[in-house]
């Protein structure tokens, strides 16, 4: 039986990591003390680790002040993934393109380890306008996007993700069937106040859900009506880009049709109207 790969985790090499994480998250650079309350390591562990770090290029220390903060290998190493991720290349002319077609701020969100991130995020030139998801991610259950994309994973991975019966959990799991059928998701400003978020899945290779693509409107002006056909229309292309088959695609935009009513009119499916607990972080969502 094939073990969880979770079963091979090297501790040393996961706090070092969690003290890049850290560092990136700052806002500024930070000290080993604080490192070492935010992380609860001993300070002795954050500091070789730091040494460690800095020996090999990923943080640097201000002499002055003894604090750290990334190096350039970090960014050198960033800059790699963007040179050669397939989503990225192929989804950036994409995502522009809708961008300018809209005239609103478009990203393509991705899920990792129950994080949702944006490796891709292009501003609206507009004066007032959602902020863009640069160097930013979030708690999947606690944004929109990440809501659609976990909704995808298999039962028995969805089941340990929703244990926990959060108010998030509940959302998730209320909508499960409409997420998964209809590959997207309206949130009109109930997890982000002031913006409509619009989601919707792409597919790659045997139609495997790979990301989503995310557009912020502010809510006085989202006339979702007007611009879903152009996300329908990017989300098709970049999975088709990214290796989906075109009988996929069918059947999915067939599934996403959602019987009216007798006597209605087919409507866009309605938004999660679940807002988050409170203090819980979600982004930066603001007019400018």
């Amino acid at each position: 039986m094939k073990r969880e790969k979770s079963n091979y985790m090297i501790q040393s090499v996961s706090h070092a990591l969690d003290v890049l994480e850290e560092l990136c998250k700052a806002a500024g650079e930070v000290g080993v003390t604080e490192l070492s309350k935010r992380l609860k390591l001993h300070k002795n562990n954050v500091f070789r680790l730091l040494a460690t770090l800095e020996l090999r290029g990923y943080v640097d220390q201000n002499r002055e002040t003894e604090d750290y903060r990334l190096g350039v290998k970090a960014l050198q190493m960033g800059q790699s993934y963007l040179a050669q991720s397939s989503l990225v290349g192929r989804g950036l002319p994409i995502v522009k393109a809708l961008s300018e077609a809209i005239g609103e701020t478009v990203s393509i969100a991705v899920l990792q380890a129950g994080n949702v991130q944006f490796p891709i995020s292009i501003e609206s030139k507009r004066p007032v306008k959602a902020a863009p998801r640069v160097a930013i991610s979030f708690p999947a259950k606690m944004n929109a996007a990440g809501r659609l994309l976990t909704a995808q994973l298999a039962d028995t991975t969805l089941n340990e993700i929703l244990a926990g019966n959060t108010v998030q959990d509940v959302a998730i799991r209320n909508q499960l069937a409409e997420l998964r059928t209809a590959g997207q998701i309206i949130d009109r400003g109930a997890i982000e106040a002031d913006v409509v978020s619009i989601s919707k899945i792409i597919r790659g290779n045997n139609n495997e859900v790979v990301g989503a693509i995310e557009v912020l409107v502010p809510q006085y002006r989202a006339k979702i009506d007007a611009i879903m056909p152009k996300i329908d229309e990017a989300a098709a292309a970049l999975s088709m880009a990214l290796g989906a088959s075109k009988t996929g695609l069918a059947t999915s935009l067939e599934k996403e049709v959602v019987a009216p009513a007798q006597g209605q009119q087919p409507t866009t499916p309605p938004p999660t109207g679940i807002q988050p607990q409170p203090g819980a972080g979600v982004a930066t969502r603001v007019m400018k």
